[in-house]
């Protein structure tokens, strides 16, 4: 036996891919799943006989983890519901692994823990996770009402505050959350699910709140930041799919804490400023006049026109498009390097083929973007398409999610995503037609806005359903535990 037979033979047998069940699930897309695939299915199994189950052996040492295949429509599940049975076994032991962790996370944790101590034990960890993601929802509306195009320049103070104190509060519960759980015996996978369910909700509200005291809606910025935004959430879902590891941080100084934290002080501190006089200002006179750089070299003359005339909240847009550009980057190295995928022990059609499927799950995501920019943004309120596309990609997200504990394949196609790409296809072929009004396109998108609230929350109710019964937990209550005569 070789140090390949030798890996193999020695794997997790739940994490074995059984050749003979990878081609009875793609029996339907012979034309889809090549050779290829195929063999890297037949390598993980170590052969042919890789998905049989003895007669007294363990059911579940025959379940298959498809995260490593693909397919371009999921197959649908027996028995109904959003989880296979399969994936239900899977759910019932999973273990969530975070990346690392930064030096602010290391020095708050005290302080997360001893607020954790206050609170109630007979308080379920969700609740807590609900507790922190309705202020976001209460933030989001009372900014809705204020400011409901995000251009507005009369946002009230008292309200530019709120936004960065909810902010703050938010992620302080959501760093309490997993505590509880620990504290109260509670810790379960659904509790992932609503932790990572409510941080795409909230990415929403972030993006309000950003856009607000920039007064950048309605224009290609607001667009960019919002795409970005939700497209690296969902890559870093996508990358704990495959590497089974969620990541935090990028070095041990800019992490998720980092981000949420300034954001949600710098939001405060907007609530001070003078905030037209700050952002509309072009960067000639940030260079010149308030960073005297032109004491040192010739502003005019090594800076282009373009970027000098940029107002600062463009600006500050444009780098944030090129950090989200870099971090996606390593994400997908990350994915594309990892043993998983490109181990030593890896023939180069079997990475290619593995690297290909890896890949081919950013495709539903990055056609929503690209329909995001198809349509025009004078056509339509700004609100009203980032609320679409918000809970679109909210959809897509929370499955990644679930799949990725569920080790289920999660297809290349994804059905909720074809009536925003229809819509903004419509909206956009009939603005050039010139039969298309401003109020018919935000009718058209708020039917929709509608329709993907409804599907989100019964997707959710579904699936949440399904894991408290194999879980045997309630959602919000702590379960009582029954104790023996002799305990």
């Amino acid at each position: 036996m070789d140090r390949r037979d030798s890996l193999i033979e020695n794997q997790d047998p739940s994490l074995r891919i059984g050749r003979d069940t990878m081609r009875r699930l793609s029996s339907d897309m012979d034309d889809f799943v090549d050779d290829d695939s195929l063999m890297v299915m037949d390598h993980i199994n170590g052969g042919d006989n890789g998905g049989e189950t003895k007669p007294d052996e363990d059911p579940s040492s025959s379940f298959v983890d498809e995260t490593l295949s693909s397919c371009l429509l999921e197959p649908p599940i027996q028995g109904g519901g959003n989880i296979s049975p399969e994936g239900l076994h899977f759910i019932s032991t999973h273990a969530y692994r975070s990346g690392d962790y930064t030096h602010l996370d290391n020095l708050l944790n005290p302080l997360w823990t001893s607020l954790t101590e206050l609170l109630p034990l007979w308080l379920a960890p969700n609740m807590v996770t609900t507790i922190g993601g309705l202020h976001c929802g209460v933030a989001y509306a009372i900014l809705w009402y204020y400011s409901p195009d995000m251009n507005e320049r009369d946002v009230p103070d008292w309200v530019v505050f709120l936004a960065g104190w909810c902010t703050v509060a938010y992620y302080t519960l959501d760093c309490m959350d997993g505590k509880q759980a620990r504290r109260t015996g509670s810790s379960s996978p659904l509790g992932q699910l609503f932790d990572h369910g409510f941080d795409c909700m909230c990415a929403l509200f972030f993006m309000s709140t950003i856009a607000s005291y920039l007064m950048i809606g309605g224009t290609f910025w607001y667009l960019l930041l919002q795409t970005t935004m939700q497209f690296a959430f969902f890559m870093a879902q996508w990358e704990e799919y495959h590497t089974h590891v969620l990541p935090h941080c990028t070095g041990k100084f800019c992490g998720v804490t980092e981000v949420n934290y300034f954001l949600g002080f710098l939001t405060m501190a907007n609530a001070f400023m003078d905030r037209e006089a700050v952002y509309l200002r072009d960067m000639r006179t940030v260079f010149v006049d308030k960073l005297h750089l032109g004491a040192i070299v010739d502003v005019e003359a090594i800076l282009p026109a373009s970027l000098l005339e940029m107002e600062l909240r463009h600006f500050l847009m444009a780098g944030w498009g090129c950090m989200s550009l870099v971090l996606m980057s390593l994400s997908v190295k990350r994915v594309l390097t990892h043993p998983h995928i490109a181990g030593p022990d890896l023939y180069p059609p079997e990475i290619s083929a593995l690297r290909r499927n890896a890949l081919l799950k950013l495709s539903t995501p990055l056609a929503l973007i690209v329909a995001a920019f198809a349509v025009p943004i004078d056509a339509v309120r700004t609100r009203y398409l980032s609320v679409t596309l918000g809970l679109a990609f909210s959809i897509l997200t929370k499955k990644m999610i679930v799949f990725s504990m569920a080790k289920m394949r999660f297809g290349v196609v994804q059905l909720d995503a074809v009536p925003f790409l229809v819509v903004a296809g419509y909206i956009r072929y009939s603005s050039e037609k010139g039969d298309l009004t401003k109020e018919r396109a935000d009718w058209v998108l708020g039917a929709l806005g509608l329709w993907y609230a409804f599907r989100l929350l019964r997707w959710a109710n579904v699936t949440i359903t399904q894991i408290c019964e194999k879980l045997d937990i309630y959602c919000f209550r702590l379960k009582k535990r029954t104790t023996t005569k002799e305990e």
